[in-house]
């Protein structure tokens, strides 16, 4: 029983890195998906205003570059979520686990009997 509780524990750390690491991974891709939105914003920003059909021509190829980036990003970004709900829902199972395997403390009753009651 103590070998399974252990290696419990070290499933529960090695869990709760894990979501460190995909947490972070997650702000990160969030910050570059801000970025990359506000840059395709611009673009066609700039499209709608220009004229001159050869600047118009370039940005729509810059708009296209920016777009294909941004869905290749949001597409890590719904990855990773999907791995932290897995990770989340694997740590809970492997805290409810240990919570299970984990020895309680248990208070002892003593009886006694009466020996005069021959």
């Amino acid at each position: 029983m103590g070998y399974a509780l252990d290696a419990l524990r070290k499933r529960r750390e090695e869990l709760e890195s894990l979501l460190e690491k995909l947490r972070s991974e997650r702000e990160q891709i969030k910050q570059k998906l801000d970025r990359v939105k506000a840059k395709e914003d611009e673009l066609y920003q700039r499209l709608t205003k220009t004229r001159d059909p050869i600047e118009a021509s370039r940005i729509e190829i810059l708009l296209q570059k920016v777009a294909e980036i941004r869905k290749r990003e949001e597409g890590r970004l719904e990855e990773v979520e999907r791995k932290i709900r897995g990770a989340e829902h694997e740590l809970e199972d492997v805290k409810r686990k240990i919570e299970i395997l984990k020895p309680r403390t248990v208070k002892w009753v003593v009886e006694y009997e009466a020996k005069g009651s021959e």
